[in-house]
């Protein structure tokens, strides 16, 4: 099935920003039709809440600027060449150091990696095309996750069931699942956890005589919200309007997705209002502002937060890096803590963001190029050193208790945080699981996203913030063009 953004508007707004996901700065041009209707397709993919770029632990760039460099790992002679295309610069230093450990521990299957990296948006779209003309597709891609539904359903990649089967009890299955069908076939496999913590200002919550560790619902949140800004003068945390990550996470816990199951728009739900409503309290009282440059990744923003003016903000545990990187003032000073949740007794925990990783149909060697992913993606090396580097939790849970990670004060996340942010995670396993809540990609999900950060949350929290939230969002819905 084909899947299209019509809007005029939003292809060109879109086709601008790829994301954090990834926030591109370059424009996709096509040279033919083919070309033309590829970036209209890709186009829609989400910039901010899923591309590596800001996910990654120098998250400044993708490959912007950086268009045709390659990293490799030691080649050997006799190997089985495999190709890599990754938009994040980041990556290709993990994808050749994990090759070369391929390669000590598979020496009867040795492989010469070779990857790839362009800008998100020209990465996507020259994938597309190679897929859709049957020639010039790498072994491997990184997509991310806004971009994914595109790639699904239309034979350009192939199951991972069975090299992943290996690692089911290891891992946490939802980053992997959200990357599948309705058959139950995995095409991705993600670099993280992506799990939604809240990090706290703890200088400005002692000063305002609040415990972190005492706020477990939203209500809690906004009367502890109440008194930092009383004592401290400084809202609680800020929304989004160019992104989404606060809503989100707020939705997901009431159970509701941006699409359906099958992947329909699916915005305009009294859940979504709810969220709407309750953030338009926060603003109301004063203990929520606007995100200074509109996104929790832009410079101003950083900076507003590095200063101390903002007294907490809830994203996933990837955002660390965020502040080992922009907030260096605010060292020792951030604690990690759950969620809040909308009542006792739900799980504090929902996943956000990502980049999958696939095997496409064009690889000559595609049962090589999927054992490596794997091994890469899904083995104790591979996220120990996605943690090390990256700081990314990890998907595999034993390491949440490897007190060589966890306890190493050398490591840079861990020395840098007031709190260890292994103790979310495993008490979050020790008492819900690990039957996490993930976003829902499938359909329109990219169309949906384009619509929800350029006009939608725009609209609720600063030009229409009047406006009932229940018409605004019908008023949004109706803008989604989506054909199945």
């Amino acid at each position: 099935m084909k899947k299209k953004l019509l809007s005029i508007l939003l292809c060109a707004v879109l086709a601008a920003s790829v994301l954090t996901g990834c926030r591109s700065s370059e424009k996709t041009s096509g040279t033919n039709d083919q070309t033309n209707e590829t970036a209209k397709e890709v186009s829609g993919a989400e910039s901010s809440d899923t591309s590596d770029k800001n996910e990654s632990d120098t998250p400044a760039s993708d490959a912007s600027g950086n268009e045709g460099t390659e990293g490799k790992n030691t080649f050997i002679e006799g190997a089985t060449d495999l190709s890599l295309w990754t938009f994040v610069d980041q990556h290709v230093g993990f994808y050749t150091g994990m090759a070369d450990k391929w390669n000590e521990a598979n020496p009867d299957k040795a492989i010469n990696l070779t990857v790839n990296v362009a800008d998100s948006s020209s990465m996507h779209t020259k994938l597309l095309v190679a897929l859709q003309s049957g020639t010039g597709a790498p072994d491997i891609a990184d997509i991310e996750i806004g971009h994914y539904a595109t790639f699904l359903g239309s034979n350009y990649l192939l199951p991972l069931n069975d090299v992943v089967e290996p690692y089911k009890d290891e891992v946490v299955m939802s980053r992997i699942s959200m990357y599948g069908d309705k058959d139950g076939n995995y095409y991705g496999i993600d670099f993280h956890l992506g799990a939604s913590v809240s990090y706290y200002n703890m200088d400005l919550m002692k000063e305002a005589g609040v415990d972190p560790a005492e706020i477990k619902t939203w209500d809690d949140y906004y009367n502890a919200g109440l008194k930092v800004l009383e004592v401290t003068g400084k809202p609680m945390t800020a929304v989004e309007v160019t992104d989404l990550f606060l809503p989100q996470l707020m939705l997901e816990e009431k159970g509701v997705q941006y699409v359906t199951e099958d992947g329909t728009p699916n915005i305009n739900t009294k859940e979504h209002a709810e969220v709407i409503n309750f953030i338009r309290k926060m603003i109301d009282a004063g203990i929520c502002e606007v995100t200074p440059g509109g996104f929790y990744h832009a410079e101003e923003w950083y900076g507003h937060l590095n200063s101390g003016e903002v007294a907490s903000i809830s994203m996933p545990l990837w955002y660390m890096g965020r502040f080992t990187d922009y907030c260096p003032d605010l060292k020792g000073k951030i604690g990690i803590y759950k969620l809040p949740v909308w009542k006792e007794g739900d799980t504090p925990c929902v996943l956000q963001g990502g980049t999958g990783t696939g095997v496409t149909t064009q690889s000559k060697n595609s049962d090589l190029a999927k054992e490596f992913l794997a091994f890469a993606k899904l083995s104790e090396d591979g996220n120990k050193y996605e943690w090390e580097n990256l700081g990314f939790d990890p998907i595999r849970v034993s390491l949440w208790s490897d007190e060589s990670l966890t306890k190493n004060q050398d490591n840079k996340f861990i020395s840098y945080f007031a709190t260890n942010p292994f103790d979310v995670l495993n008490s979050i396993k020790d008492t819900y699981g690990l039957d996490l809540v993930a976003p829902n990609i499938a359909g329109g999900y990219a169309q949906t996203y384009s619509v929800l950060v350029t006009t939608t949350y725009a609209n609720a929290f600063e030009s229409a913030y009047d406006q009932d939230a229940s018409e605004l969002l019908k008023n949004e819905q109706e803008t989604i063009l989506y054909e199945k």
